[in-house]
C-alpha cells in the first residue's frame, strides 16, 4: 500500500536559545525529527493503520517574522485514493502545528494577532486541516477558538482565556492524569498511562482557564467545554493540560518535543532573562532532570505523545478499533 503522506506546516513561534539551536536546530526541525521517528515506530507495529503506512513531510514557517501558510495550500477537500501532491508549490497542507514560545498568547504583538486570526480562519473555513499546539500553541488555540468570539464558544459558560498562573511556573516532569475518554482515541497513550500518570516535560507560567462565569458553580477541572471538545487531563498545578476536539484540534500544555537537555537549557535561559534566584533555578532543574519515571520503559511519555499527534494528523483517532470503544463521531465527553 502506498504511504499515507501527511504534510505538516509548523509555525515557529520562537527561536530556541543558542545552545539548543546549535545542537537541535529550530523547533520545527525538532518536531520533524520526532514525528518522522513516530511514523517509523507506528509503521512497524502490529497495530493496523487504516490508511496505510505513514510518511511525514514538514514545512516550516517563521510566524514571528510574519510568514504563515498560504490559504490556497490548505487542504479543502477530503483525501482521495488517487490523490497527487497538488495544492500549489508547497503541496497540500494537511495539518498546522504551532510550537511553544517565550511569548504569551495575550501579548499585544502583531504576529500573535495574525496567528490567532489565522487559526480562526483555518478552523472555520478548512475543516479538513488538523490543528495541533504545544504549550504556547495550546494556549493561543484555546484563546482563538474558545474565548467567546467563535460559534464554538458562544455560550459564556463555555469560554476560556489565557492568564499568568498564580501558582507560578510548572516545570519539568510532573504527573498528569489523562481522561480515559481521551486516551480511548489513542492506543499509545492508553498503554503508556494504564498503570502510571502521563509525563512529558513542562515549562510554562501561563495556563488556559475558564472565565469567571464558567467557574461560578464548579472547580476548574469540572467546567464543561462545548461538545465535542474535551479537556485531555490535569495536573496538580494546571487543571487543563490540553484540549481535544476529535478530528479537528489537539493540544498539549507540555512539550513532547523537549528532553532533559532542551528543557534544562531553556530553564537556565529563562532564569537569566528574569533574574530568577539561584535556589529557584536549582529547584526547577531538579524537577526537569527527573529523567527516569518508575514503571515506564522510557524516561517519559514523549514517544507515545508524538505517536498520538501523528495518529491525529492521519485521522486515525476517528475510528473504532478492534477490542476498543473509540467514537468515530467524537461525541463522547469525559467527566471534566
Amino acid at each position: 500500500m502506498a504511504p499515507h503522506r501527511i504534510h505538516v506546516a509548523v509555525l515557529d513561534a520562537d527561536v530556541p536559545c543558542l545552545s539548543v539551536y546549535q545542537r537541535r536546530g529550530l523547533y520545527s526541525s525538532q518536531f520533524r525529527v520526532l514525528l518522522q521517528a513516530a511514523a517509523e515506530r507506528l509503521n512497524q507495529t502490529a497495530e493496523t493503520l487504516q490508511n496505510g503506512p505513514l510518511a511525514v513531510h514538514v514545512t516550516a514557517f517563521d510566524a514571528v517574522g510574519g510568514t504563515l501558510p498560504p490559504l490556497e495550500c490548505l487542504r479543502s477537500n477530503p483525501r482521495t485514493p488517487a490523490e497527487t501532491t497538488a495544492g500549489g508549490p508547497l503541496g497540500v497542507i494537511d495539518a498546522i502545528l504551532i510550537t511553544g514560545s517565550a511569548a504569551s498568547a495575550y501579548d499585544d504583538e502583531a504576529w500573535i494577532r495574525d496567528m490567532q486570526s489565522f487559526i480562526q480562519t483555518v478552523h472555520t473555513q478548512y475543516p479538513q486541516v488538523k490543528l495541533f499546539g504545544s504549550c504556547f500553541g495550546h494556549q493561543i488555540i484555546a484563546q482563538a477558538l474558545l474565548s467567546g468570539n467563535t460559534e464554538d464558544s458562544a455560550d459564556s459558560a463555555h469560554t476560556f482565556h489565557v492568564q499568568s498562573s498564580h501558582k507560578g511556573f510548572e516545570m519539568g516532569i510532573q504527573p498528569i492524569t489523562l481522561h480515559p475518554a481521551f486516551t480511548a482515541h489513542f492506543p499509545p497513550l492508553a498503554r503508556a498511562t494504564s498503570q502510571t500518570p502521563f509525563c512529558i516535560q513542562l515549562i510554562h507560567g501561563d495556563r488556559v482557564v475558564p472565565t469567571p462565569s464558567a467557574t461560578a458553580a464548579a472547580s476548574d477541572a469540572d467546567v464543561p467545554l462545548p461538545a465535542p471538545w474535551m479537556n485531555i487531563g490535569h495536573s496538580a498545578a494546571c487543571a487543563i493540560q490540553g484540549l481535544y476536539c476529535p478530528g479537528r484540534v489537539l493540544t498539549y500544555q507540555g512539550h513532547f518535543e523537549f528532553d532533559t537537555f532542551v528543557n534544562t537549557e531553556l530553564c537556565q535561559e529563562f532564569g537569566r532573562r528574569a533574574n530568577w534566584p539561584a535556589l529557584r533555578v536549582a529547584s526547577y532543574l531538579e524537577q526537569i532532570q527527573r529523567a527516569f519515571v518508575p514503571g515506564k520503559d522510557d524516561d517519559d511519555d514523549s514517544k507515545a505523545a508524538a505517536e498520538a499527534v501523528l495518529l491525529f494528523f492521519a485521522g486515525e483517532d476517528q475510528r473504532t478499533r478492534p477490542g476498543g470503544v473509540v467514537a468515530s463521531t467524537g461525541l463522547m465527553t469525559p467527566p471534566l
